[in-house]
């Protein structure tokens, strides 16, 4: 039982162990590799490489508290699934439109370029592909940019990479959790929701957190 095998791990893997169960839980998705400020290498994640060592006693662990934990090994990515809904984070119009945006960008850089998994890209490019898109009619204010990123960053999405979050040269990189957050299906359920007759603009959400599988 993986509370036997806990229990042989010695002090300081059991204290990361609960480090890293309440990282999950706060910040949904832990990556193989993650880029800091003016990195654009990026660096092995041991506290990655630490949870999928030990997989089976955190999925035990966490089993408890009502939520999946998944592995996408190709992509790099460790992530907690609720399996209830008041667990899920619910994103406005603005932030679920730029999450649109990214993934858009994420598809088509990465077709340039299969054989890595990020994208670096600058955040006005972002808000221009909205433009382009006619996802939003003008340009958006620099909080509501400014506050989705921070959102976006929280959550292991993107990372900031260099400049100023308020600057729309400032360079983030796009990590492969994108792709959960944003799956082929929850795309055309945005488009439903968002574009169809008569909705209410200003009360749309979307089911962000714990529930996006590939």
């Amino acid at each position: 039982m993986w509370h036997d095998d806990f229990a042989l791990l010695s002090n300081s893997d059991q204290e990361r162990f609960k480090s890293l169960v309440n990282y999950l839980l706060n910040k949904t998705h832990i990556l193989s590799d993650i880029y800091e400020p003016r990195d654009r290498i990026g660096k092995i994640n041991g506290d990655y490489r630490f949870i999928v060592r030990y997989f089976e006693i955190f999925k035990g662990f966490l089993d408890l508290a009502g939520y999946d934990l998944l592995r996408d090994d190709e992509r790099g990515i460790v992530y907690i699934s609720s399996r209830y809904n008041n667990n899920n984070f619910k994103l406005d119009k603005f932030p679920t439109l730029f999450l649109l945006a990214l993934r858009q960008i994420y598809d088509e850089e990465i077709e340039k370029n299969s054989s890595r998994n990020v994208v670096f890209i600058k955040v006005g490019d972002v808000v221009i592909k909205m433009l382009e898109q006619s996802l939003v009619l003008r340009k958006p204010t620099i909080s509501q940019t400014v506050d989705t990123l921070r959102t976006l960053i929280k959550y292991n999405i993107v990372s900031r990479i260099e400049g100023n979050l308020e600057s729309a040269e400032c360079t983030i990189v796009v990590y492969p959790t994108i792709m959960k957050v944003v799956s082929n299906e929850k795309i055309a359920a945005i488009y439903q929701v968002m574009f169809k007759e008569e909705v209410n603009q200003e009360s749309e959400t979307f089911d962000f957190d714990h529930k996006e599988e590939a």
